[in-house]
């Protein structure tokens, strides 16, 4: 094989061959090779000629090994015992090219070629530190005879970090002798590159498994543990190298879990699909549930040899989907059924009665002025009270009885299954019973009452809705009658509750419209029977019902929460109208205007401020206005209305207790009032006439008032007979049908301007 030179090169070109009988491999020129070769060539090509033909001198083998290093992209080299290149590869070449490109040295690579190396050590070729390495490493294997075979070496001579699978060893000639040495590498950066990435990747991989929530393990086809990461092994309850190799039988898992592991597995092992499966366990008190997919594992060829099972526990999203399921069925402060569960029981409930005859009842419970619980003392404690009525209603109802909570103070009673002799009223009776027990909210005890309607029904094709109205319609009828009671259902209450119903929407009407007006009762001074206040009274013009008086719609007005707009109109309108008459009449300091307030406005903690601006607004002096509440109204409210009263006392406006006696002991509470006047209830005045203990009672009431302080209305006087009573009994004033019933602004206009004096100045 010639090598290439330049023009001028003077040293001859190095062919090889063997010395005939020596077979030493050596180097010398040998001029016209070239023709023999081709001539060689053309001898074997031509007809006849020999499968190998085979020339004396070893010229076959010379063009054999000639062709190999022209062709072979692998760098192969043979070095004589000095280090020197006898012969050298195209690899060579164009590796050492490739090397000297990445240094920056392209011009020198262009002019590469084999010459660079015949004849040259490594030193003269590579850089100093390579070249040394690889003269120690050659050095070594003639002293020892040993070559390297397939080692994986990294070319360090550049930044590029290129990897080289070599394999060297001394270069022998027949006789054994080491003549030099020689070496064949094969660049395989791509591949380890490759092989690196892949490896990344696993460990990567790895690590994500390893740190994964999920428990991943791989299991061979005997369902043998191959690969587990920290979070199975701590599921099976084994160290890592326990677990390996063993099954979960050999475990000693739970039997039913590896039942349903083995069967999964088998499953994707021969579907080759993905599988799941779902299991629990119990322990510590709770149950644990998880969920296992199985993905089949293949090799590069697409056989299955394995299963990937990833584990994840559910336990957590099972209890919160049972405390969704929870919260949809049952109310979330008091645990009671709601409204949607309440619906389902009760449609199975008349369900039942189809393959068992009997009957379903429904309580309908309303608590009475829960509204107050609220204002008074707070919503949490409201919300306390109504996990105790929950509480009480379950224990005074069955086990298979539903209790439903649907909203706000209202609570439904499910009875299922009713024998003949099971009487639903009475039912309803001891549940209303069981709610009348004194509450504790604190240091503090009350009692709580409600109204209950009852809804029985033996149909197993009854509408659970219409049922649960007609139970509403009877707790309607309960709140209209006077409330703590219970009612039973009846088609008449259709009517009644619907009739109740429309004038509540009237009402709600009337108010934002102002469908009402004021009358004024004239309120007389009993020494000289002059006329010294008036009282006004509100009146609702119905648009179809006419007028209405306040006993046909307060009670309503309070329970719609609609009191106080209503009030503060009323006291707004009374105050203007004093005003006007103060404006046109000479009237004196001592004539005042009565106002009825509920003890819902004096629970507010507007109220006093609303006072004030209606008093500034009309140019009216505190005493010139006396607000009425009625007895049993500020008993009922005294803890909330306290500091109120003492606020409109400090104002110096005047208060009245209303309808006085009238269903209280009220002599043991008359001290424990803060009011200027009382005003004696017409029960009490109607019965002064005849031989009665009455006289002495009222007797008393007023000599106590009068000690305290305090003036005394006699109300609802209609007879000489009454007002002489009152008269001897020592009233302070006095008003009533006798009197004057309640009359119009202008009438009580003529009156006052028809007054001697025309003015009040006593």
């Amino acid at each position: 094989m010639k090598g290439r030179r330049g023009a001028g090169h003077k040293r001859a070109d190095l062919d090889v061959h063997w010395e005939p009988g020596s077979g030493a491999l050596g180097a010398h020129a040998t001029p016209g090779d070239d023709a023999s070769t081709a001539a060689a060539d053309g001898a074997a090509c031509g007809a006849g000629a020999p499968i190998v033909p085979v020339t004396p001198d070893g010229h076959l083998e010379r063009v054999c090994l000639r062709n190999l290093l022209a062709l072979s992209g692998e760098a192969i080299y043979f070095k004589d015992l000095a280090n020197r290149f006898i012969l050298v590869s195209r690899g060579v070449v164009q590796q050492h090219a490739e090397r000297l490109a990445r240094l920056g040295r392209a011009e020198e690579a262009a002019r590469l070629g084999p010459e660079l190396f015949i004849g040259k050590t490594d030193m003269d070729v590579f850089d100093q530190p390579l070249a040394l390495s690889w003269m120690a490493e050659e050095q070594r294997m003639i002293e020892t005879g040993e070559g390297v075979t397939d080692v994986l070496e990294r070319d360090t001579a550049d930044n590029s970090g290129g990897w080289f699978r070599t394999s060297r060893g001394p270069l022998r000639d027949d006789d054994g002798r080491i003549i030099g040495t020689f070496g064949v590498s094969r660049d395989v950066t791509g591949q380890v590159r490759a092989e690196q990435a892949v490896a990344e990747r696993e460990a990567e991989l790895r690590a994500v498994v390893d740190s994964s929530p999920d428990a991943v393990a791989f299991y061979d086809q005997e369902l043998r543990y191959c690969y587990v990461n920290a979070k199975a092994a701590a599921m099976v309850g084994a160290a890592p190298e326990v677990v390996l190799g063993r099954t979960d039988a050999e475990l000693g898992r739970p039997d039913d879990v590896v039942a349903l592991l083995a069967g999964g597995l088998e499953r994707a092992l021969s579907t080759r699909q993905m599988c799941e499966v779902e299991y629990s366990v119990e322990g510590a008190g709770r149950e644990s549930w998880f969920q296992v997919r199985m993905v089949p594992h293949m090799d590069a060829e697409g056989s299955v040899v394995g299963v990937v099972a990833a584990t994840r526990d559910l336990t957590e999203l099972k209890e919160a989907q049972a405390v969704l399921a929870h919260q949809a069925l049952h109310d979330p402060l008091t645990g009671a059924a709601n409204r949607l569960a309440l619906m389902d029981h009760l449609q199975g409930a008349l369900a039942s009665l189809e393959r068992e005859p009997g009957r379903v009842a429904l309580l309908f419970i309303d608590l009475d002025n829960f509204k107050l619980v609220n204002d008074a003392r707070g919503h949490d404690a409201g919300d306390r009270l109504l996990v105790e009525v929950a509480s009480r209603l379950s224990q005074a109802t069955r086990g298979t009885d539903t209790v439903a909570r649907l909203g706000g103070d209202e609570f439904v009673v499910l009875l299922e299954r009713l024998s003949p002799t099971d009487n639903a009223y009475l039912l309803a009776d001891r549940v209303l019973a069981t709610l009348g027990d004194p509450f504790s909210l604190g240091d503090e005890r009350f009692r709580l009452t409600a109204s209950v309607g009852v809804a029985v029904t033996s149909d197993s094709r009854a509408d659970p809705g219409e049922l649960l109205r007609e139970a509403d319609l009877a707790m309607y009828r309960a709140k209209q009658k006077g409330r703590d009671r219970v009612e039973l259902f009846h088609p008449m209450l259709r009517g009644h509750v619907t009739a109740a119903k429309r004038l509540a929407t009237d009402l709600r009407k009337a108010v934002a419209e102002r469908q009402f007006f004021l009358l004024y009762q004239p309120l007389y001074a009993l020494g000289d029977t002059t006329l010294v206040g008036v009282e006004a009274l509100a009146r609702w013009r119905h648009p179809t019902m006419g007028v209405m008086g306040p006993e046909e719609f307060i009670s309503l007005a309070e329970e719609l929460d609609l009191i106080g707009a209503l009030g503060s109109w009323v006291l707004g309108e009374a105050c203007g109208q004093l005003a006007r008459w103060k404006a046109s009449l000479n009237l004196g300091a001592r004539f005042y205007m009565a106002v009825n307030v509920s003890a819902r406005q004096l629970a507010s903690s507007e109220f006093v401020g609303q006072v004030a601006a209606v008093l500034e607004a009309n140019r009216l002096e505190p005493g010139e206005l006396c607000l009425e509440i009625t007895e049993a109204g500020l008993l009922e409210e005294r803890a909330r209305c306290g500091e109120t009263l003492d606020a409109l006392v400090a104002m110096g406006a005047r208060l009245s207790l209303d309808d006085f006696g009238a269903g209280y002991s009220s002599l043991a509470h008359l001290h424990a009032f803060r009011v200027n006047t009382l005003k004696i209830d017409r029960s009490f005045v109607e019965r002064l006439g005849g031989e009665t203990a009455d006289a002495s009672v009222v007797a008393g009431v007023v000599a106590m008032a009068h000690a305290l302080g305090m003036s005394v209305v006699a109300e609802g006087v209609e007879t000489e007979s009454e007002l002489r009573k009152v008269t001897e009994l020592d009233c302070d004033e006095a008003q009533g049908f006798l009197f004057a019933k309640p009359l119009t602004a202008e009438v009580v206009t003529g009156l006052l301007a028809g007054q001697p004096g025309n003015a009040l100045t006593a």
